[in-house]
């Protein structure tokens, strides 16, 4: 194994332990990790389903003519 082979092994396993702490951050963090609004959000507070991806997946719904 060369000095490239070596660099591009790091930066592969790198990569990957960046996206499992991502992965382990976000099943802290709950439902809405992902979401802007989850600190003053209402469905966040009290655990009731999000009105932003309800809204989202009935307009996906719509456009594919379910």
């Amino acid at each position: 194994m060369n000095l490239t082979d070596a660099l591009v092994l790091a930066v592969v396993a790198a990569l990957l332990a960046l996206a499992v702490r991502s992965i382990l951050r976000s099943r802290r963090a709950g439902a809405c990790s992902g979401c802007g609004s989850a600190s003053t959000c209402s469905a966040h507070a009290t655990g009731s389903p999000c009105p932003a991806a309800a809204d989202m997946l009935d307009r996906v719904e719509k456009n594919l003519g379910k």
